[in-house]
């Protein structure tokens, strides 16, 4: 009775496993970040419709793209619109974007390079100068190793175009746009892409508008994506904001401060500065750089250290600076920094030409740095007269180290080790 219970037991735990691993695989991501911007007013929404049935889209071209009504979308250039995205074997198998849909339709395309969508939007009252924002839902639809590890990426381009009062279409201002290229995930994964653009000041009444999508991937295994919720609006408050930050936070680690925060979408982000102030008011000074992500639709999570705030209260912001030069900043945060003993941290490790050590101490004092290889052998030492609060030191004579592991050991004055690791030279 024992064995067979054993048995049924094993059996039950892997059918659970089995529908868990169905229900994981099955799981679709739909994000709503916030590339459009607040009260907007939408100018154009193409959901792609409802129904059972493959069709064909009247803003596709047939000169990028084949219309195939059936059968596996197998070869390069062809496309329908469908209400689910597994058109072949190894795509993900997803319902379309737009929310409450039933059997809700996408554009389904094995892509070739090439402007395969174009849509023109007309208004008698015209368009307003200011600012609009043009976005959609995309969809990378192969799965991981569906190309053998090295298949393409698809990557959109948007270019928003008026039509003149001389009958030419020009581009609104930010156009075109280039959207990062949409990357393989596990699970069948909408993630939203777009822009702002401006519609600059003209002579005449605008009143026609065109949307052009262009694929930048040429034919070949990997270029497979799904698109919609395609919108055009308008943003009478000027757009959304450059960079949503989530969260800022700052918390003592070691001998310095470890700064952490995280946006939830970036426009034309280029750098982020960390300012540090000792009143929260005044006298900000920067104490670290980080690049930024240019454009993004997903959280990013970042993180920089100041290797030599005071004791006390420090405050820290971040400067958020645009391409164009425009920035914002942060909300300000603050820690307090408690030395109760030595804290000693190593600027960079691994190291090259310079060591650089920085030291928290409650009190004035002396140490001694020793510096051995890995045979035993001492190769530098140092005498330093440590100051209260934080103190950088340098090592004198590193450059002309070999390459390798070696040790490095400080000790007080009375001989008690304060810091006994490993540094590489490089």
């Amino acid at each position: 009775m024992k064995k067979k219970f054993t048995f049924y037991a094993r059996t039950v735990a892997c059918t659970v496993l089995t529908l868990s691993l169905l229900i994981i695989n099955s799981f679709t991501a739909k994000t709503y970040a916030q590339i459009g911007c607040s009260n907007e007013s939408v100018l154009f929404l193409e959901t792609f419709g409802t129904g059972t049935t493959a069709t064909s889209s009247p803003d596709v071209s047939p000169t990028v793209l084949t219309y195939q009504e059936t059968g596996l979308l197998t070869n390069s250039g062809t496309y329908r619109v469908v209400n689910n995205t597994k058109q072949t074997r190894n795509w993900h198998n997803s319902d379309d974007h737009t929310p409450n849909d039933v059997d809700g339709k996408t554009l389904v395309i094995n892509g070739t390079s090439g402007a395969f969508y174009t849509h023109q939007i007309t208004r008698a009252t015209g368009f307003v100068s200011g600012t609009y924002t043009a976005t959609l839902f995309i969809m990378n639809l192969d799965k991981f190793n569906s190309c053998g590890g090295s298949g393409l990426l698809p990557q959109l381009t948007f270019r928003v175009e008026y039509l003149s009062g001389g009958g030419t279409w020009e581009p609104f201002v930010g156009s075109p746009y280039t959207a990062p290229p949409v990357s393989i995930s596990t699970h069948s994964t909408w993630v939203e892409i777009g822009s702002p653009f401006t519609l600059p000041l003209t002579a005449s009444l605008i009143t026609s508008v065109r949307i052009v999508l262009t694929d930048l991937t040429g034919a070949g295994c990997g270029n497979d994506f799904a698109i919609d919720d395609i919108k055009f609006s308008l943003c009478p408050a000027g757009g959304p904001l450059p960079v949503e930050f989530l969260k800022i936070n700052a918390r003592q680690k070691g001998s310095g401060v470890s700064i952490e925060w995280s946006t939830s979408q970036e426009i034309n982000s280029k750098s982020y500065v960390i300012e540090r102030s000792l009143t929260g008011n005044s006298s900000w000074n920067a104490v670290a750089y980080v690049n930024g992500a240019g454009n993004s639709s997903t959280v990013k999570n970042y993180n920089a250290y100041d290797a030599q705030p005071s004791r006390g209260v420090n405050f820290y912001r971040i400067k958020q600076v645009d391409i164009d030069g425009n920035y914002k900043y942060s909300k300000t945060v603050n820690v307090k920094l408690t030395f109760t003993k030595t804290g000693i941290s190593v600027l960079a490790n691994p190291f090259h030409n310079s060591l650089t050590i920085d030291f928290s101490s409650a009190s004035d004092q002396v140490v001694n740095a020793r510096l051995i290889d890995i045979s035993g052998k001492q190769v530098g030492i140092e005498k330093w007269s440590i100051n209260t609060g934080s103190t950088r030191k340098d090592f004198s004579n590193v450059s002309g180290l070999q390459r390798g592991m070696y040790i490095l050991t400080v000790t007080n004055s009375a001989g008690e080790i304060l810091y006994n690791n490993k540094v590489i030279k490089e």
